[in-house]
């Protein structure tokens, strides 16, 4: 089958895909809560076809199967389906039916466009040389779904897996590619500071937390100018930083919190350890106790360059070059980086904004939506890379 009957495929399900997102954006679920989405998906995909092979590795995650008519090597195809605690703010028809629930990152659009492909694909079962496997994964938002997917076993057999996010910072038609670095590993951590609280009158007889607090938040920033290479990319944000009740009191314990975002698993560890360090010696150089508990979060997304290439090569034939922005890496984060640590693999971004039309909110915001053509954009882009990968993965470095 050629690109233009493809094409013509995927607007004979355009209008079903556009229908899955606007149910699932009207049916937000939480991480780890997202039951009666999985179960949305695992209806619609046996639906589809009895040659799709249907499994739940975790209670909230779906895993379909789809092995094609002729021998060859295994793809992967990853959506994520969980939604973000935000009070829905768009004038949609569709929005959000759950209060504070809301699909503000596109994950309704990410899970619609892989039903869509594997309805196509369906389609093109005899055509395909190998298998591919559609995950929709949970949990992205805490940045362990892809991890406990991971852990099961289930992507043991995978030669190569590719991701995808609607992104309204380019425009709807274009793709968003980076070969290596893409988007940034990132940690959270929370910092204690104990210590003698007194009256505000009589601060020698007291222990000014506050003061110790502020000093240990401008180490960070000389921790990041002077102690991490300047060809790296790091980043120490303070975003807590609460003491007190009182005007006349001061305080006997200081909560400081923020998340790092890194590249490098050396500089991510030399960062956790320095600012550890930083805690401990200023605490104590003022007669105080420090400590930081740190909360792993995602995984760095380096995508691989052979494979990258060859996702290019796949857009520029079917969408044109014009339609590809290369970007600099992001210090945003995603958990898809957990796969590329042990598959060979591609994420990008899918052009999802529209200025003319006022589609230019970002992710996480409580007006965040997406011009819907960018749903068809993105199907069509997972079922041709999957056709391309499959029928000629002699090209691809693989594992």
């Amino acid at each position: 089958m050629n690109n233009q009957d493809i094409k013509l495929l995927g607007k004979k399900f355009e209008e079903d895909i556009i229908t899955w997102r606007r149910y699932l954006h009207e049916h937000p679920e939480l991480s780890m809560q997202e039951a009666e989405t999985a179960q949305f998906i695992h209806d619609k995909l046996l639906s589809f076809s009895a040659n799709l092979v249907v499994q739940r590795p975790t209670p909230t995650s779906v895993i379909a199967r789809l092995k094609g008519g002729k021998p060859g090597k295994v793809l992967a195809l990853r959506a994520d389906i969980d939604a973000l605690p935000i009070e829905e703010q768009t004038d949609l028809t569709f929005r959000s039916t759950r209060k504070g629930v809301m699909h503000a990152c596109g994950h309704d659009g990410h899970t619609a466009m892989l039903l869509g492909a594997a309805r196509i694909l369906v389609e093109l079962q005899a055509e395909l040389h190998g298998e591919v496997v559609f995950i929709f994964q949970h949990a992205e938002e805490l940045a362990s779904g892809a991890d406990e997917i991971l852990e099961t076993g289930a992507l043991a057999d995978v030669d190569c897996i590719l991701g995808a996010h609607l992104y309204n910072q380019i425009p709807v038609g274009q793709f968003g590619l980076a070969a290596g670095r893409m988007m940034s590993a990132s940690d959270s951590f929370d910092i204690t500071i104990s210590g003698k609280g007194g009256h505000a009158a009589e601060p020698d007889q007291a222990q000014d937390l506050i003061y110790i607090g502020t000093e240990i938040v401008q180490s960070f920033s000389q921790l990041i100018a002077r102690q991490v290479n300047a060809h790296d990319q790091a980043i120490v944000s303070v975003t807590k930083f609460n003491a007190g009740s009182a005007y006349n009191v001061l305080p006997d314990h200081v909560q400081i919190g923020g998340c790092t975002r890194t590249f490098s698993d050396t500089t991510r560890e030399f960062i956790q350890r320095q600012m550890q360090e930083n805690v401990e010696t200023l605490s104590a150089l003022y007669g105080a106790t420090g400590t930081v508990e740190w909360t792993k979060g995602a995984t760095a997304v380096i995508n691989h360059t052979q494979v990258t290439d060859a996702v290019r090569t796949v857009i520029e034939n079917n969408f044109g070059k014009e339609a590809i922005q290369t970007l600099n890496p992001h210090m945003i984060s995603e958990d898809f980086g957990s796969y590329l640590k042990e598959i060979p693999g591609n994420f990008l971004f899918i052009g999802s904004g529209n200025s003319k039309e006022g589609i230019t909110y970002p992710l996480h915001h409580p007006k965040f939506t997406f011009d819907e053509q960018a749903l068809l954009n993105g199907t069509l882009l997972h079922v041709m890379t999957a056709l391309t990968f499959l029928n000629s993965l002699d090209e691809i470095t693989m594992k």
